[in-house]
């Protein structure tokens, strides 16, 4: 069986490798620079595996060269935000961060597939690929799957409906300028517009973009974890199962949609490659030029910092 390693044994990196182990995708090495921590919570997840009846193994460990064989490396390490500040809040101390691990990665495992599950997610991919020197394709961050799995909870509360028979599509930036595209999402192939009102459409778009804020306030010392979790193990099935799905995922764009050198959420191929086809929308204006302008909260994290000032 494949091997996956979630390196950072916080909230969504012990969930992750829970949902995973009920999947049967891979066995699960959890990684943690905290002595003890990744083997507790690996002993806790194995002990609930008779009533659960997962067969995947789960492990701990506290060395990241532990991550060698892995098929995929999730990186869900890092600080997180504070009620009523953004994502971009932890950028320097996490990308500083992303550059260590992603140097362990490339040496430890250099054909592994990586997850970015650290905040910001975006500008993290950007750091991964260009610390680890890997394939664009390779490295894919959880982004816009998040944000329309999101977007389809409120459609399915909205209409009463199942949310499996819910899909949606968000692309762009993890921020709050993400791009929500209402005329691509379905009720088991129904338009939504033919199932709601303009106004609701509006409200949904609204609360998709203000979703993980209002867990962050409400929940104040915690960040959402069960949804990214949830998310993280999507990709990951997709890849040790190379299943072909296609998926909003972050990854560094060279060209398509008239940009370059920014990682945005756009519909991918997943597959054992990683992402193995970015499919390009045609997108009406003003989409279009919102996607563009998602960018920008993303760019500016790498802006001089004389130039940052006040980009928040």
């Amino acid at each position: 069986m494949k091997k996956v390693s979630i390196v950072g044994s916080g909230n969504v990196g012990v969930n992750s490798a829970f949902f995973i182990a009920e999947t049967a995708a891979a066995n699960v090495l959890l990684v943690d620079i905290q002595e003890g921590i990744s083997t507790g919570k690996a002993l806790d997840l194995m002990e609930a595996a008779p009533i659960r009846r997962y067969r995947t193994r789960i492990e701990g460990s506290d060395a990241i060269a532990d991550i060698a064989g892995s098929e995929v490396v999730v990186l869900a390490a890092g600080l997180i935000r504070a009620p009523g500040k953004e994502r971009s809040e932890h950028f320097q101390a996490n990308a500083a961060l992303a550059r260590e691990l992603a140097t362990a990665i490339a040496k430890q495992a250099p054909e592994a597939k990586v997850i970015v599950a650290t905040e910001p997610v975006d500008a993290i991919v950007k750091v991964v690929v260009e610390t680890t020197g890997f394939d664009r394709h390779r490295v894919i961050g959880v982004g816009g799957i998040l944000d329309s799995m999101r977007m389809a909870s409120f459609i399915a509360d909205a209409l009463g409906v199942s949310p499996r028979d819910i899909h949606a599509l968000v692309i762009g930036s993890h921020t709050g300028r993400m791009v929500p595209l209402p005329f691509y999402a379905r009720v088991n192939g129904v338009e939504i517009s033919q199932l709601l009102d303009a106004q609701t459409v509006g409200r949904i778009v609204d609360d998709t973009r203000r979703a993980g804020d209002v867990i962050v306030d409400l929940a104040k010392h915690a960040n959402a974890y069960y949804a990214p979790s949830a998310a993280i193990t999507t990709l990951v099935e997709a890849i040790c199962l190379d299943l072909k799905v296609v998926r909003s995922v972050s990854v560094l764009l060279a060209g398509e949609y008239g940009l370059s050198d920014v990682a945005l959420s756009v519909p991918c191929k997943l597959g054992a490659a990683g992402v193995e086809q970015i499919i390009e929308l045609a997108l009406n204006e003003e989409d279009r030029q919102a996607l563009a302008a998602s960018a920008g909260p993303v760019r500016a994290l790498f802006a001089p910092a004389e130039d940052r000032k006040g980009t928040r």
